[in-house]
Parts: structure tokens; sequence; C-alpha cells
């Protein structure tokens, strides 16, 4: 069996590039581009992190779909589901980290499904916490 290089952290208060963007609330697909001063060419994994702060009225359920494209032409993903409170009586937090194969693109596809989450209050982002450098 090879060697597996141990992983590098990122931190995000130091490398601002590592936080790709903000959580989409809207139903559909935001493409973020993983730039190479956080993930450097020759990567093999990175790990997601993504966070998500509903206040205010929200749809009751909806959930996130993380994708990469890896070589072969197919995905890997991970979703995050958030139950939000149509009423608004209620604060809702969720978060995920997630090991994903570095992509064939240098693109993470994060798609919002089932509602839009509409309260201008609710919060999150897509963070990028580690990476596998690849092979020693």
């Amino acid at each position: 069996m090879a060697d597996v290089a141990p992983w590098r952290s990122v931190e995000p208060s130091e490398n601002g590039e590592a936080i790709l963007g903000p959580l989409p609330f809207a139903q559909g697909t935001v493409a973020y581009t993983i730039p190479s001063t956080v993930v450097p060419d020759g990567a093999t994994g990175i790990l997601v992190f993504a966070w998500a702060a509903l206040a205010g009225v929200n749809a009751a359920i909806a959930w996130w779909h993380f994708a990469v494209n890896v070589g072969d032409g197919s995905q890997n993903w991970f979703s995050m589901l958030v139950a939000g409170d149509p009423d608004g009586g209620t604060t809702a937090a969720n978060s995920q980290a997630f090991w994903l194969p570095f992509p064939s693109d240098h693109t993470l596809y994060v798609t919002l499904a089932a509602n839009n989450l509409t309260s201008p209050a609710n919060r999150g982002a897509v963070e990028i916490h580690g990476y596998y450098p690849g092979p020693a």
C-alpha cells in the first residue's frame, strides 16, 4: 500500500481566499473556483466546510448538494440538510465538513434544492479547511 501524505490544514482567518463565498439561499447551482493559493496543483483531496444559520421566516426544509467533477467524468458529492421555520420563531444552524477528491476542473458546485430560503437574516459560507497534498 502506498504511503498517504498527511493532510494540510487551511485556516480561513489566515488565508481569506479559503472562504470561497456565501452559501446560496436560492435554488440553483453556484460554481466556486478553488484558488491555487488555497489548494496547490497536485493536491488529491479537499476538506470542504459549509455552515448555515437561518433566522426569520424560511421554508420548512432545504438541502445543499456539494459536488466535484472527477477525472472519469463522474461526480463525488455530499449533502447538508437544514430545517427552517415558516413562522419565523426559531433560529436553526447546521454545518458539515467533508473530504472530496480534488476536482478535475478546480471547481466546487453547490446546489440548493427543495426550497428557497428567503429570510434576509440568513447567513452561511463555503470554505476550504484542508487538502491532501498528493503523493510524497
